[in-house]
């Protein structure tokens, strides 16, 4: 089954009551909201972008928001925001990377090595070098895709793990 992850897009004022502790999110009916599916490729595609599993140089580490520091409670991982100029801000970053851009910082040994999710070093070969790089870009374009509606609604980002 594995962590998936989940991006939900909400009023830019509801994502600030949210990251203010004024809502709790867990009171909020998820599924009410627009939302992305990215499946298993969270942390991979952060690491694509950041070179780390967590934090990241802004504004690439807000494209897939994994903060060591900063969090909503929710669920077993919590939750995360991002304003609505967060948003704008990802998604200019990801609009500057091309495949062949994603290609030159893809180091799958390195994602197997520092055993980024979903990755497990005794269950990969070599041989899924090229299909991996293919499952995470196919959700690095929908990230981009759902990243430019919301930013077109002006609407800020809630992203969870389960």
């Amino acid at each position: 089954m594995g962590m998936r992850g989940y991006y939900v897009a909400m009023d830019d004022n509801l994502v600030q009551q949210i990251e203010a502790g004024d809502i709790a999110l867990k009171n909020l009916k998820i599924g009410d909201y627009p939302g992305l599916n990215i499946d298993r490729t969270w942390e991979a595609i952060h690491y694509l972008l950041c070179g780390d599993i967590s934090d990241g140089e802004l504004p690439l580490g807000n494209v897939v928001p994994l903060k060591s520091d900063k969090g909503i409670d929710f669920g077993s991982f919590g939750a995360f925001t991002l304003r609505a100029e967060q948003v704008t801000g990802a998604l200019q970053a990801m609009s500057e990377l091309d495949e062949a851009q994603l290609r030159l910082r893809y180091d799958f040994s390195a994602l197997v090595r520092e055993e980024v999710y979903p990755l497990e070093p005794d269950t990969v070969s070599d041989e899924d070098t090229d299909a991996f790089f293919s499952y995470m870009l196919q959700y690095f374009n929908e990230i981009r895709r759902f990243h430019s509606q919301t930013v077109a609604e002006s609407k800020g980002l809630i992203f969870y793990i389960v």
